[in-house]
């Protein structure tokens, strides 16, 4: 395999890891406790408090590590003489790296997969924050002088920067997990059985939210058609997906 193609997955680290980062922070503050009053005992406190921190404090810091340690298993792959002359260039894994098992850290079908939906789902959530403006936090809560936005990708699935979300996180697990990464190859996850206890472990931690993304789309439904009643019912029966338009 040549340098080039093994070179070119560190950009698409970077961006993944800045795609990570825009699907992960707020694009408002935390609203006032009276704008939560609506939703209180449609979600338990620790949903709340996972969507609040789980992403900043494990996901997005994970895809950054992620970029780090997949930039110096590939660059330490080259000799500075091998780097002088990368058109062509095969690889030169050094003895220390060959041992380490990093041989395998390269670009593949699933990280490239896996980089279009978190890079789709990235944006999809941008176009809802432009277009949610002010009223998009990550809290369920209604703002002062809320309006029911029915536009944009909102006439395509009700709830659909959730549906952002999810493509985002299935791309972080390709990205993180399949053949061809750090952590499959250089911790050999998918061959030993500890590997694998980690594995599942961090899709577990990463299915959390999509759990919790299907209960909130019931959870919004009913206090926005509780709060904007014929609206909502209109929307409803112009949008009647939730998510995916055709199943859900």
């Amino acid at each position: 395999m040549t340098a080039v193609s093994h070179l070119v997955k560190i950009p698409l680290l970077l961006s993944a890891a800045y795609f990570a980062a825009v699907c992960g922070k707020p694009p408002h503050g935390v609203p006032q406790e009276h704008e939560e009053e609506k939703f209180a005992g449609h979600e338990s406190k620790q949903f709340r408090e996972i969507f609040r921190w789980l992403p900043p404090l494990l996901i997005m810091p994970s895809m950054w590590l992620t970029f780090l340690c997949e930039t110096v298993a590939i660059l330490s792959h080259y000799s500075v003489g091998s780097l002088a002359h990368l058109p062509g260039v095969t690889i030169r894994p050094s003895p220390v790296t060959a041992q380490a098992g990093m041989l395998e850290v390269h670009l593949t079908t699933a990280f490239v997969v896996g980089w279009i939906l978190l890079a789709a789902g990235s944006n999809l959530r941008l176009i809802c924050y432009r277009h949610l403006g002010r009223h998009f936090t990550f809290e369920l809560a209604l703002r002062k002088d809320h309006k029911l936005i029915t536009t944009g990708p909102y006439t395509v699935v009700r709830h659909p920067a959730y549906t952002g979300s999810v493509m985002a996180l299935s791309g972080i697990a390709l990205i993180q997990l399949a053949p061809g990464s750090f952590w499959a190859e250089g911790l050999q996850l998918w061959s030993t059985l500890g590997g694998m206890a980690v594995a599942f472990a961090w899709l577990a931690i990463l299915l959390i939210m999509p759990l919790g993304i299907i209960a909130r789309t019931s959870a919004e439904d009913d206090v926005l058609r509780d709060t904007f009643q014929e609206q909502w019912a209109e929307w409803a029966r112009k949008t009647p997906y939730k998510l995916v338009p055709g199943l859900f």
